[in-house]
């Protein structure tokens, strides 16, 4: 079974990737008790700029949703007078 990705979708997760791997890295590279690389701040920071990427270009985002049909009221035509 295949399953197909949109090339805008699977930006979204190298970009996400590579951002948490290099907080990964910058994590690793700190001097102390603590230096061996924060994987749960590289989790979390590849995810969040995957969700916003995903939120700021998503086709429409942010426009108003036009309606599927035009919406027709056939008693408002006109009134014989």
């Amino acid at each position: 079974m295949t399953i197909q990705i949109a090339p805008l979708a699977a930006l979204h997760i190298v970009v996400g990737y590579v951002v948490g791997l290099a907080v990964f890295k910058y994590t690793a590279r700190a001097h102390g008790a603590s230096g061996r690389g924060d994987l749960v701040a590289s989790i979390v920071t590849g995810a969040t700029v995957a969700t916003l990427l995903a939120l700021l270009l998503t086709p429409g985002f942010g426009q108003q949703a036009a309606p599927a049909s035009p919406t027709t009221n056939p008693a408002s035509t006109m009134s014989p007078q």
